[in-house]
C-alpha cells in the first residue's frame, strides 16, 4: 500500500496514450506552442480514466483512501484551492447562518472572511504571548472556558495550531473541554501537515479534534494550493462538508496539484522515527552555530523545522532583505523576527558551512547600513482582554452609514475595514470591531516599519473608514 500513488499512475497511463486533445485546457497537451515545459502534458481535465474530483470512484477515491489510512481519519478530502477553502468548508459543515462560533483572535484572514460570508457571529479568544519574544501564540484552556461561560450558546470552536511561528496549542486539554460542552473543535493546522508519530509532534487530529485542515504544500513536497482535510464528523455534517467543498472549490481541478498531493502523502508515509531524529539533530546543530554568531538569535518553539531569527538592533525586514541578497529566501519578517521554514532533510556539515557563510555575509553587509531609527514591536491586540465580541454584527455592517476619520480620532468608533499584515495574514483590526488604542498603536507600528498591509482604503494617509456616529449604540 505504501508504494501506491493512484492519481500519478492514472496520469502516466493517460499521458502514455499520446492521444490528440479535443478538450480543455487550451494548451492541448502542451503541443499548441513549441518548447512548452513538459509539465503541460500532465495538466489534464476530468477525462475517462482520470476520475471525477467532486464525485470520485476511481483513482482519486483510491488516493483518498490511502490518505485516510495515513492520518487515521474517518474521512479525508483533497483540496486544490488551499487551506482557505478547507477552513470555509469546515465552518459551513457545523454551523447555520446566525450561529455563534468561538474563534481564535490571531487566526488567518480566511477564517474571518468565512465568518462574514457564512453569516456567523464570532466570539474572539485572545492568544497567550510569549514572555521573552512577545510573539502571539495559542489560546489557553482558561480563555476558552471564560468564553464558554460569558457567551454560552456557541455551536463550534475554531482554533489555529501551530501558529505561523511554530507554537502548538495544548490541544489535548482543549479537546477535553469542547467534548464536555459537546462542541466540535475545528483546527486550522495549515502549517502542520508534517506532524505525526515519526516527526515527534502529534497532530491536533491525533489528539481528537473533530476536523483539521492541513496545507500539504507548506511543509511537504506538494504544489502550492495543495491541501487536505481530515475529519470525524457526523453523517449530516459530512454531507454538508462535501456540499461546501463542491461549492467553494473549482469545478476545473488541477491534476498537477492533485498529483502532487498524491505524492506528498506517499512521501510522508515513508518517514521513519530514526530518519526524522537525524534531520532534527542536523537542524539543531545549525541552530547552535547560528547562536554562536555575535548578535544573532535563533530560536524554535514546538516545531523544530521552523526557525525564528533576529539580529540585535535590526528589524526583521532588514534581516530578511539581507539574507535574500545572499540568496537565502526566508518565509516572512514581522517585527524583529524572520521566520524560516527549513527543509525536511539532513543538513550536512558542508551545507551548514555554506549556509553559515551566507548568513555571516548578510549580517556583515547589514551592519554597514546602520541601525534603523524606527522598529515595529508586536503588542497584544486586545491588551488584557481575553474574550471579546464584535460591536456590530457582520451582517449589519453594510447597512450602516460611514465616515473616514484619522486613526487617532477613530478610537472608540466601529471599524468598517479589516487591516491585515501580510504575511502572515493575521488581522490587526477586524470589520465590526470597536477601535481601541491598542489597534491604532499596532497599525501605526506596522506603517512605521513599512510592513505590507492588506485592507484599509487610505491607511497610508493615516485614516480609517468607520461607522458614522449615531448608528451604533
Amino acid at each position: 500500500m505504501k508504494n501506491q500513488m493512484p492519481i500519478i499512475e492514472a496520469l502516466k497511463r493517460h499521458v502514455n496514450r499520446k492521444a490528440t486533445s479535443w478538450h480543455v485546457p487550451g494548451h492541448k497537451n502542451g503541443e499548441i506552442v513549441a518548447d512548452l515545459p513538459d509539465f503541460f502534458r500532465w495538466d489534464k481535465t476530468e477525462l475517462a480514466g482520470l476520475d471525477d474530483f467532486h464525485h470520485p470512484t476511481e483513482a482519486i477515491l483510491e488516493a483518498k483512501g490511502l490518505l485516510r489510512e495515513v492520518y487515521d481519519s474517518e474521512d479525508s478530502h483533497f483540496l486544490v484551492n488551499g487551506s482557505t477553502s478547507g477552513n470555509w468548508a469546515m465552518l459551513a459543515a457545523v454551523t447555520r447562518r446566525g450561529d455563534c462560533v468561538y474563534v481564535q483572535r490571531n487566526s488567518h484572514k480566511s477564517i474571518f472572511n468565512a465568518l462574514e460570508w457564512l453569516g456567523l457571529n464570532p466570539i474572539f479568544l485572545s492568544p497567550e504571548y510569549d514572555e521573552a519574544t512577545q510573539i502571539a501564540g495559542h489560546v489557553s484552556r482558561e480563555t476558552l472556558q471564560e468564553a464558554l461561560s460569558l457567551y454560552p450558546g456557541g455551536v463550534a470552536v475554531f482554533l489555529t495550531s501551530p501558529s505561523y511561528y511554530g507554537e502548538t496549542a495544548a490541544i489535548e486539554e482543549l479537546v477535553a473541554l469542547t467534548r464536555h460542552y459537546e462542541l466540535p473543535l475545528l483546527v486550522d493546522e495549515a502549517h502542520g501537515a508534517h506532524f505525526g508519530e515519526a516527526f515527534g509532534i502529534r497532530s491536533a487530529f491525533e489528539y481528537g479534534a473533530t476536523a483539521v485542515v492541513q496545507s500539504a504544500h507548506k511543509t511537504l513536497p506538494a504544489l502550492t494550493m495543495g491541501a487536505w482535510i481530515h475529519e470525524r464528523l457526523t453523517d449530516t455534517q459530512r454531507r454538508r462538508l462535501k456540499h461546501a467543498l463542491q461549492s467553494f472549490q473549482t469545478s476545473s481541478p488541477s491534476y498537477l496539484i492533485m498529483a502532487s498531493l498524491d505524492y506528498a502523502r506517499y512521501h510522508r508515509e515513508q518517514w521513519t522515527v530514526d530518519e526524522m531524529r537525524a534531520i532534527e539533530t542536523s537542524h539543531r546543530l545549525f541552530r547552535n552555530e547560528l547562536n554562536e554568531l555575535e548578535g544573532m538569535r535563533a530560536i524554535v518553539f514546538d516545531d523544530w523545522s521552523r526557525l525564528i531569527l533576529s539580529y540585535e538592533g535590526y528589524s526583521g525586514e532588514q534581516l530578511l532583505n539581507a539574507l535574500a541578497n545572499e540568496k537565502l529566501d526566508a518565509e516572512f519578517a514581522l517585527g524583529s523576527f524572520v521566520v524560516c521554514i527549513l527543509p525536511l532533510y539532513v543538513v550536512t556539515k558542508r551545507v551548514r558551512k555554506q549556509w553559515m557563510k551566507q548568513v555571516n555575509d548578510a549580517v556583515v553587509k547589514l551592519k554597514l547600513k546602520g541601525i534603523p531609527s524606527k522598529r515595529y514591536i508586536e503588542q497584544p491586540i486586545m491588551g488584557k482582554i481575553k474574550v471579546s465580541s464584535l460591536a456590530c454584527p457582520l451582517n449589519q455592517l453594510e447597512e450602516k452609514g460611514h465616515i473616514i476619520l484619522p486613526l487617532r480620532e477613530a478610537i472608540g468608533q466601529v471599524s468598517l475595514e479589516t487591516v491585515i499584515p501580510y504575511p502572515p495574514g493575521i488581522p490587526v483590526l477586524l470589520r465590526g470591531e470597536r477601535v481601541t488604542t491598542e489597534h491604532v498603536v499596532s497599525i501605526e507600528h506596522h506603517i512605521a516599519a513599512s510592513v505590507h498591509l492588506q485592507g484599509g482604503e487610505s491607511l497610508q494617509e493615516g485614516t480609517l473608514r468607520v461607522i458614522e456616529e449615531g448608528f451604533v449604540e
